[in-house]
């Protein structure tokens, strides 16, 4: 590649201390992302430091963080850097992104940075989770439902999770609700609504790229507070489905398409391959 011509796309992650959630989850999305960028060397970044020191000093995994990444580009000289985020909501973490990105571009003018969507940001972004969720989730029968775990923030994008339940209200195969660990919706209330409506029966998975620590731990956990023996306390039949978006095929889809048009606004008219 012509050194006046280096492209790069650099994928942001929040990041992951399980290998083998980085095997399932992120390297799927991340493939499909690649797909989609022909002429560009791929990268990865993580936003978490805790999850990258610990990767590093559990596991010997080295994974930068997005402005140590954007740098150690510069010095490789790439000329056009499209950085794509795995982010589900354009919350703090996102938002963070954004700044250091810009920052870069002001410190680095001839360079070409440009930064992409999260999953939920455009009002087609929510039917369109929805009826990928429709794939990757279990057939509810009248008495069962679905409960996603979402991160939930005290951002103002948590409202995204409330116009996803929207869309996920219309699905007809499916009954399903989404609770946040961190935000509304909160499980306590959600399990009120739940019994109200004489589920008996739960599916419980994650809303996360990543089936990780929250998957793992705060919805799947030995611990009492869990959501899975809160769930079982309340009266609740209870499977957890322990794995993360990035597992779907449809979602890195999505994700992939997210990519797309970040690469099409950086080279407009360039043809995209989307595969069905």
């Amino acid at each position: 590649m012509n050194s006046k011509n280096k492209k790069a796309l650099l994928i942001v992650s929040f990041g992951t201390s399980y290998p083998q959630a980085i095997e399932n989850c992120i390297e799927p999305v991340e493939a499909a992302m690649a797909q989609m960028a022909p002429d560009y060397d791929v990268f990865r970044a993580f936003t978490s430091g805790m999850i990258i020191q610990k990767l590093k000093k559990v596991f010997q995994m080295n994974v930068c963080p997005p402005e140590e990444a954007l740098e150690m580009l510069a010095g490789q000289g790439y000329t056009v850097i499209a950085v794509q985020p795995t982010h589900i909501l354009a919350g703090v973490e996102y938002h963070d992104l954004a700044a250091q990105v810009e920052r870069f571009g002001q410190e680095h003018p001839e360079i070409q940075v440009s930064m992409g969507q999260p999953l939920l940001f455009e009002n087609e972004d929510y039917s369109r989770a929805a009826a990928a969720l429709e794939t990757w989730m279990p057939r509810t029968k009248e008495d069962e439902v679905v409960l996603l775990m979402g991160h939930g923030t005290e951002h103002f994008s948590n409202s995204a999770y409330f116009a996803l339940q929207h869309y996920l209200d219309a699905l007809e195969t499916h009954a399903v609700y989404v609770a946040n660990v961190e935000a509304p919706p909160i499980l306590d209330e959600v399990m009120q609504q739940m019994k109200h409506q004489g589920v008996n029966r739960v599916y419980l998975m994650p809303f996360m790229l990543v089936a990780g620590d929250h998957a793992r731990n705060d919805m799947a956990g030995d611990d009492k507070a869990s959501w899975q023996n809160r769930l079982l306390t309340y009266g609740f039949e209870v499977e957890v489905i322990l794995r993360g978006l990035g597992e779907s095929e449809a979602f890195c889809r999505l994700y992939a398409q997210k990519a797309a048009k970040l690469l099409d606004t950086v080279c407009p008219g360039l043809q995209i391959r989307l595969s069905k």
